[in-house]
């Protein structure tokens, strides 16, 4: 990891922004040291970090995407929200990711984040709402970093998101975001596609230019009404976007993160290892964004969240399930296998479209991130770090 992606961090960011995310670090770093320890005693679970995905309202129909907007839109209740962050804390959980549809959509978003400054939040955002004066409510908290979506460029932007200025108007709202001092980043998921536009040390020169922070890619699986399996990456493209990461980390200007391989180049889960869950716009608490299955809804004020989490079966059997399938995603590698298993064990549709039983039956089986036998360690020494210490080191694979 160079050190001028630190430095360009400290001379970039506002010092509220510096502050909140060192704060995250301690933060992040005793939060797994207290699941680690649930796991070794066998104490009541909870995941150190939870996804929710706020509202299914959205102003783009993306292909792959798993969300199903609905007329009226879904969206969690403030006080719904509150109810998780306040259970999380008990268990020294303070870090979430805040997902949609387009979450600043949500009208108590801001709220919720000015209602809990001992919380860090990653917005992911298609930036196309990120204007100026909402940038600087953000930054004027200090507890958020912006995530925006970036999945290709002008003309991959256009055919994926549906719409002609979705680039443009992503870019203005990264712009916006990093003048504010934000600590500010970009996502992507990488396919077919848009391998070769946005897999390369030119993109991520690109994004140092605009001042951007840090990039996580994620591995595209398609989902949803319009999901272009023909696009999912094979073999070759994993193993291609695997060496690029760790080539590039090295020498990038940037903050290169993913979260799908372990220190020694392994594939693994953050579900399967009990590391992270999803809360759903419904309120089904899932095992991951794609996996639309639930077995427990919450209630009104979430007050039940600790109760689904420690005495409904279906989440732990789906992270026995999936550590049984091998190190890779269970919905790419073994679809019809956990269609089988989630209607044995009761599980109920949370997609909002009644049809993830169906799609998963149809889905063919797709390669993702683990490629036994041809693991490519990490070579940044900090980075190699991170994993095999901080959050990557609790033995759900034996």
């Amino acid at each position: 990891m160079k050190l001028s992606a630190i430095t360009r961090i400290m001379t970039g960011c506002s010092w509220r922004a510096q502050r909140n995310l060192l704060r995250f670090a301690w933060n992040g770093h005793r939060t797994v040291r207290a699941f680690e320890r649930r796991m070794e005693r066998g104490e009541p679970f909870f995941p150190a970090f939870l996804m929710l995905s706020i509202t299914n309202r959205c102003n783009l129909k993306c292909r792959g995407c798993w969300v199903s907007q609905t007329n009226p839109p879904c969206s969690l209740s403030l006080e719904q929200m509150q109810g998780i962050i306040d259970t999380a804390a008990k268990y020294e959980s303070r870090f979430f990711g805040i997902l949609g549809g387009e979450p600043l959509f949500h009208p108590d978003l801001m709220t919720l984040f000015r209602n809990n400054p001992k919380a860090y939040f990653q917005l992911y955002t298609n930036g196309t709402m990120l204007d100026r004066k909402t940038a600087d409510d953000l930054a004027a908290l200090g507890n958020v970093t912006a995530l925006v979506s970036i999945e290709g460029l002008e003309t991959e932007s256009r055919r994926r998101r549906g719409r002609d200025d979705v680039f443009a108007r992503s870019m203005a709202g990264l712009e916006a975001a990093v003048q504010t001092g934000l600590f500010t980043g970009v996502t992507a998921s990488i396919n077919k596609k848009n391998f070769d536009e946005l897999v390369s040390r030119e993109y991520l020169d690109f994004l140092v230019k605009k001042g951007v922070h840090y990039i996580w890619y994620f591995i595209y699986r398609p989902c949803g009404v319009d999901p272009e399996y023909e696009n999912a990456l094979d073999r070759d493209h994993v193993l291609k976007l695997r060496q690029f990461l760790v080539e590039q980390r090295r020498t990038a200007k940037i903050l290169i993160l993913d979260a799908y391989w372990d220190a020694d180049g392994r594939g693994l889960c953050p579900g399967a290892m009990g590391l992270s869950h999803h809360i759903a716009p419904n309120g089904a608490v899932e095992f991951c964004p794609i996996m639309q299955s639930a077995g427990g809804y919450l209630n009104a004020d979430a007050s039940n969240l600790e109760a689904i989490f420690q005495q409904e079966a279906l989440l732990p059997g789906l992270r026995r399930f999936s550590t049984g399938q091998g190190r890779d995603c269970m919905v790419m590698k073994s679809p019809h296998e956990l269609c089988d298993y989630l209607k044995t064990n009761g599980a109920q549709d949370s997609s909002g479209r009644d049809a993830f039983f169906r799609e998963l039956a149809e889905r063919p089986p797709m390669s993702c991130h683990d490629v036994p036998g041809v693991e490519i360690p990490e070579r940044d020494a900090a980075y190699r770090f991170g994993k095999r210490n901080y959050f990557f080191g609790f033995g759900a694979y034996g």
